[in-house]
């Protein structure tokens, strides 16, 4: 099965920033920043590590930024 290499667009949620920052991925002056859910689907072993959590994405660029959601 062939899986596409093009970023999906859609975001669990759309933060607003209260001052625009610049992506360190691709530059662009961000306002808002997409919040996008991870699920863990398969693990072989034991693990302690939560089943889901999210990461924070530039809406531009798609790459994950760092960010902390709380």
């Amino acid at each position: 099965m062939e899986q596409s290499m093009e970023p999906q667009t859609e975001a669990e949620a759309i933060y607003q920033l209260e001052s625009a920052v610049g992506c360190p991925h691709c530059s662009a002056m961000l306002e808002t920043v997409h919040i996008v859910r991870l699920l863990r689907t398969r693990v072989n072993f034991t693990s302690s590590l939560p089943r889901r959590g999210y990461v924070c994405a530039c809406p531009e660029c798609h790459k994950v930024i760092p960010a902390f959601v709380g």
